[in-house]
């Protein structure tokens, strides 16, 4: 039997996947995470799975993993030393930056700016120059000069170094020569290129993207060759793949050369996950809600492709790496509840984590977070076991809530509401900031809710936006893990073009778009993807001549040599133009770059249509419980969701109970089992 597995690595749980091919059968598992070391927790993850599902860690076949290393090490600023080496006269360059301060508005005043992640002790300019815009060598590089700064910095005790020299986007023969020269003059220090990480304009951009890479090169390549290690010892010649920020894939070995293209590696598989779900039951447009432990991320789908960005943004840090278009906020079941000094009362961004975590894990922790108010509510019933082994203390977490009322002159059950209230609209806002902020109405759209908190959730939120149906798919808890199973083996290639529609034609960007086309299948073949399964996707980053705000339009190579040439994507930029900022202008189209992205498939799992049966549901109901909604109790049923066949229809107010996650279907509203297995809540009325 062909069995694949799929783990992501959180911030407080590590969910593992394993998918049986020939029955389909899914058996999920959920560890804690092990901060100090997660490849620890990765292991226990995969041989408590395996197990489980009657299979052993030698039989795998396909690994895929989701890693939050590089994530954490940008957050916590725990990576290596970098040692930059740039065009002499730019030292200065990641100083300089953007005239950009996060934050809201006059935040700035009470900011502390965070320090370059390469340091100017640690940075060397070197003669040598690259004309712009022809790339013509003007001043030869000197050699010896980039010999003296090697060494210096080697002897300083740099860990990786970067090399971004001006306009080498244009001409790449300096920075590749200085590689030559730091191979020849050091021991196998990590070096990284900016014309290999970024080949595209943008001075500041380029180089700080190459210096996260290299930021992350030693610890991600001393973690994946522990977990390599660890997996081989426990028997696997399972071929691991690393998801990439795009929800793509990469083998590891590419993964330890460009590492700062994991930066968004978990929460993208849940969205291409859920996007790979609701397409193929029909819903192709989609907003995502993906609310774990310590956070919330939100994307957009349309057309069943998620919406992705190339600038990538890990808490203060704007880089150009393509990636998931997720917007995270601090709102999670491990968000802590907190009364102000104003009286009002704040829930997040801070988390219980995983350790204490939550007052009802009675694991000594005692702020009342999000999960404590579920389980207050009776949201979560007292039968659930979390992760389907740890019993939750409810006194503790009734008391943690208590401490909240107390301070509100409330009741316990109104303190929780109040806490869901508050999480939910927070989330609330990150939906609008990728729906409404960009031009789309939420009520076109579905809504899939996953994570080990979103399925309790997204009946809520669904209600307050509009957007239905909502889907909560088999093993919401993992959906991260299982999206991986779903992604395609896939890498980016790109290059600065800057021409307008006056100044060339269809013709011309086809034939820069083969050059490009011919680097992907390359880079493909180097991954072990047969030449039958290559697929292609082309892109265009416009803009308007003279303006600065790019767009990413995707393009139908074939027509661009017919007589269409540039009039369609134009008119496509045009049209997302308008509804994103509500005008066009009488201008020039101008291509700032061109993308091609190579696509490798590789078959993790398939998903499979089973038959409807009849709406009666009572065969898998277990209990009644007590359930706080609209300021009242109900007496609720609660269902087991393995129990559940397609066809049942469950009326609402009801709970759902799974090993991963725990569904709430809210009064007047009706959930339904369908052909692929999703729970599908609607209105009542609606459904």
């Amino acid at each position: 039997m062909t069995h694949n597995l799929g783990v992501d690595v959180g911030g407080t749980f590590t969910d593992v996947i394993v998918v049986d091919e020939t029955t389909h059968d899914i058996t999920i598992e959920k560890v804690l995470t092990t901060p100090s070391n997660p490849s620890e927790g990765v292991l226990a993850g995969v041989e408590q799975a395996t197990e489980k599902a009657g299979t052993s860690v030698a039989d795998l076949e396909l690994l895929f993993h989701g890693t939050t290393v590089v994530t954490n090490m940008l957050l916590e600023e725990t990576g290596s030393r970098v040692g930059l080496i740039t065009s002499a006269g730019h030292e200065d360059i990641l100083h300089l930056a953007r005239a950009w301060t996060p934050g809201p508005l006059y935040g700035w005043m009470d900011m502390d700016k965070p320090d370059p992640l390469a340091d100017l002790v640690d940075t060397r300019g070197v003669p040598g120059k690259i004309s712009s815009p022809d790339g013509e060598v003007t001043e030869p590089l000197d050699e010896d000069a980039v010999r003296t700064a090697v060494r210096d910095l080697a002897d300083a005790g740099v860990e990786s170094l970067t090399v971004a020299l001006l306009n080498s986007y244009l001409n790449p023969s300096h920075e590749q020569r200085v590689r030559e020269i730091v191979d020849e003059e050091t021991d196998a220090l990590p070096v990284s290129i900016s014309s290999d990480i970024v080949s595209e304009y943008g001075e500041y951009e380029r180089t700080l993207t190459t210096v996260i890479n290299d930021y992350a090169r030693p610890e991600v390549i001393s973690y994946l060759e522990d977990l390599d290690t660890s997996l081989a010892d426990a028997g696997s010649t399972a071929r691991m793949n690393v998801v990439r920020s795009d929800g793509g894939l990469m083998s590891s070995e590419a993964a330890k050369n460009r590492p700062v293209e994991l930066a968004l590696s978990g929460p993208s598989g849940g969205v291409v996950g859920a996007a790979t779900i609701a397409a193929k039951k029909g819903v192709p447009d989609v907003l995502t809600l993906d609310m774990g432990g310590t956070s919330t991320d939100v994307s957009l789908v349309e057309d069943g492709q998620p919406e992705t960005t190339r600038q990538t943004k890990v808490g203060y840090r704007e880089f150009t790496s393509r990636s998931v278009d997720v917007n995270t906020v601090g709102a999670g079941g491990g968000s802590v509840a907190r009364v102000q000094l104003s009286g009002s009362l704040q829930v997040g961004p801070e988390s219980s984590g995983a350790d204490p975590g939550p007052a009802c894990y009675g694991q000594g922790g005692e702020e009342p977070t999000v999960t404590d108010a579920n389980v207050v509510l009776g949201r979560i019933p007292p039968t659930v076991q979390l992760g389907g082994t740890m019993d939750l203390d409810r006194a503790a977490a009734r008391s943690a809530v208590a401490d909240i009322a107390d301070q509100r002159d409330t009741s316990v059950e109104e303190a929780a509401q109040a806490i869901l209230d508050i999480v939910n609209e927070n989330m609330h806002g990150a939906l609008r900031v990728v729906s409404v902020e960009r031009g789309y109405d939420p009520r076109d759209f579905g809504l899939v809710g996953f994570g080990g908190a979103g399925p309790m959730h997204a009946n809520g939120l669904a209600d307050v936006m509009g957007t239905y149906p909502v889907i909560v798919p088999p093993g919401p808890g993992v959906m991260s893990a299982f999206g991986f199973l779903t992604s395609d083996v896939q890498n980016e290639f790109a290059e600065t073009y800057l021409e307008t529609d006056l100044d060339v034609d269809g013709a011309d960007v086809y034939e820069e778009l083969q050059t490009l086309r011919a680097d992907a299948a390359d880079w493909l073949r180097s991954e072990g993807v047969p030449e039958e399964d290559h697929a292609f996707e082309y892109y265009a980053e416009c803009r308007y001549f003279r303006q600065d705000i790019q767009m990413s339009i995707p393009i139908d190579v074939e027509k661009l040599r017919t007589d269409v040439g540039l009039d369609e994507i134009k008119a496509d930029f045009e049209a997302r133009h308008d509804r994103r900022f509500g005008f066009s202008l009488d201008a020039p189209l101008e291509i700032a770059n061109l993308r091609v992205i190579g696509k490798g498939s590789v078959q993790g799992v398939t998903i499979e249509e089973q038959s409807v049966g009849g709406a009666d549901p009572s065969d898998a109901r277990r209990d009644t419980t007590e359930v706080y909604f609209d300021g009242a109790y109900h007496e609720t049923p609660v269902y087991d969701r393995a129990a559940l066949t397609p066809g049942n229809e469950i009326a609402g107010p009801a709970i759902v109970v799974e090993d991963d996650a725990t569904i709430v279907v809210q009064p007047a509203h009706t959930a339904t089992i369908d052909r692929y297995a999703n729970i599908e809540i609607n209105r009542g009325d609606d459904a």
